[in-house]
């Protein structure tokens, strides 16, 4: 018989997002970029991604991008 090995997900978005919030301060901008390691490889970009979408929908970060194709800043929001 074939034997399944189940690993559990190293990568958790809730993590992913206090993380990120750890990393970002309310008084000035981290670049967008800076977010991502690229030796986690895609799932680390999936995931980190997905976080920020989530922290974005919750509020507690903002985005801003002065015109098109330049950087991307983020910003925690003071609570």
């Amino acid at each position: 018989t074939a034997h399944h090995h189940i690993k559990p997900e190293v990568l958790s978005i809730r993590e992913r997002m206090t993380i990120i919030l750890n990393k970002i301060k309310t008084d000035s901008f981290t670049v967008f970029g800076e977010l991502f390691s690229v030796e986690e490889g895609r799932m680390g970009v999936v995931v980190t991604f997905i976080a920020i979408l989530e922290l974005l929908r919750q509020s507690m970060i903002e985005m801003v991008q002065s015109e098109p194709f330049a950087p991307i800043h983020i910003k925690a929001i003071a609570n």
